[in-house]
């Protein structure tokens, strides 16, 4: 199961891309449509169609929708800034924030913060009398991780805007450096979840594994180890849609489920760490597994 990215959009044309705004709003049966909802709903990003067009409230103008409640302009002064950086700080009792941590407890966009700073984080906490966060190498290893983690979370394919408004532990600016820019680093992560073509790469197949049952005192033999590499298990997920298989529970809809990759036929009863034997569960469906069990 080979895993690919979304296209690029760079050959639509304007008219399909404001056809599908209108065909989005109307689906949701809505005479306007904020960005965000576009964004989830529809074929294409929201940032995508401004890049396009210009700002969202020109995209609605241009889709013959009502422009009327919506709030598309936000002024922020350095006042501003100030207050609300320092007022999520003293939330966390810390004398420095990252973008991930300000994401979770801001009122503004940290993206928006960064314009109107010099485009640093470091100048945002700058001015806010904060001290600037400590920049360090990290592995490839690593940023795959967060990737994933990312990718899980949203349910989707992240974009770029999504690493500007702080979503990653990691800045924009640090793929970059690595990879060249942020679909740089997409294409690497796809060329290393799809280098364990059958799922089974980092299990070691030519080696045999004997390990005691749980219930039974006959040894089983396995020809994979029982731990769930990334790629194996992203590659799960992905095959589930980023879904529980039980309950359909999602962290794109509830940043509150956990999923985890279970073993369909336990690892105790001889089922092997293979794609076809595993699914993805949230916490609560895959303890409640285990309590049947």
């Amino acid at each position: 199961m080979e895993f690919k990215l979304n296209d690029y959009h760079r050959n639509v044309s304007d008219e399909e891309m404001i056809n599908d705004v209108i065909a989005t709003a109307k689906r949701l049966n809505k005479d306007s449509i904020t960005a965000d909802e576009y964004t989830e709903n529809g074929k294409f990003n929201s940032s995508s169609i401004r890049r396009r067009f210009g700002t969202w409230k020109d995209v609605l103008i241009l889709c013959g929708l009502d422009i009327a409640g919506h709030n598309f302009k936000c002024i922020i002064t350095k006042d501003d800034i100030v207050h609300e950086v320092n007022r999520v700080a003293n939330i966390y009792q810390k004398d420095s924030i990252t973008r991930k941590e300000y994401y979770v407890y801001g009122k503004y966009n940290s993206s928006t913060l960064i314009r109107r700073c010099n485009n640093s984080w470091n100048q945002v906490l700058e001015i806010s009398g904060l001290k600037p966060v400590q920049n360090r190498n990290f592995s490839d290893e690593e940023l795959f991780a967060e990737i994933e983690r990312i990718w899980i979370l949203l349910g989707r394919q992240p974009m770029s805007t999504d690493i500007k408004n702080g979503i990653s532990k990691y800045s924009l600016q640090s793929y970059a450096r690595r990879f060249g820019g942020w679909r740089g680093a997409l294409e690497a992560f796809v060329s290393f979840i799809n280098v364990d073509e059958n799922g089974l790469l980092e299990n070691n197949l030519s080696e045999i594994i004997e390990e005691r049952s749980i219930s039974s005192n006959n040894r089983i033999q396995h020809r994979t180890k029982r731990d769930i590499n990334l790629r194996l298990r992203f590659k799960v997920m992905q095959r589930d849609n980023f879904k529980c298989c039980m309950c359909g529970a999602s962290p794109a809809k509830d940043p509150s489920v956990e999923l985890h990759i279970d073993h369909i036929i336990p690892w105790s009863k001889g089922g092997e760490t293979t794609i076809d034997n595993l699914q993805t569960l949230c916490s609560k469906c895959n303890l409640g597994k285990s309590d049947l069990l």
